[in-house]
């Protein structure tokens, strides 16, 4: 499917990317424009990832697990929570930043482990629950997101 918009984000951020005199966001070059128009308004950085998939370490405190989108909590720098994070080397560059851990299993699947499947999560992801919040359709947009870019 394509992307979905209120009345009031499409009244503030779509646009006519195709120039053709009419915002029709049934057609991919203005949905996609539109959608990227929203998420720059609201503060994208491509200078800053999104989430990177994690594996965490059995002394994680549940405390820094975020299960559910309404609010992401214990948000912290990244060398903060690089101590729970098996193999975090590739982090050193975003130390400073800020982020999450998220889990998004451990709400919605019956006997889920709590500890996998884990993500670190940046600005541009809590910036996606503005317009959905669904810690799996942020995934899902940052993953289209670096496949974009690449």
């Amino acid at each position: 499917g394509n992307f979905q918009f209120m009345p009031s984000t499409i009244k503030n951020y779509a646009i006519d990317f195709d120039n053709d005199q009419k915002i029709n966001l049934k057609q991919t070059k203005d949905s996609f424009a539109s959608a990227a128009n929203y998420l720059n308004k609201l503060g994208w950085s491509n200078e800053n990832p999104c989430f990177y998939s994690v594996e965490l370490k059995k002394n994680t405190p549940d405390k820094y697990l975020n299960s559910s989108a309404k609010k992401i909590h214990s948000i912290k720098k990244v060398k903060n929570l690089k101590e729970f994070i098996k193999d975090s080397d590739y982090l050193d560059n975003y130390s400073e930043l800020s982020a999450a851990i998220i889990t998004p299993d451990a709400e919605i699947v019956e006997n889920s482990d709590k500890l996998a499947p884990a993500y670190i999560v940046f600005d541009n992801y809590r910036l996606i629950l503005k317009w959905n919040r669904s810690l799996r359709f942020g995934i899902s947009v940052c993953t289209l997101a670096n496949l974009i870019k690449t």
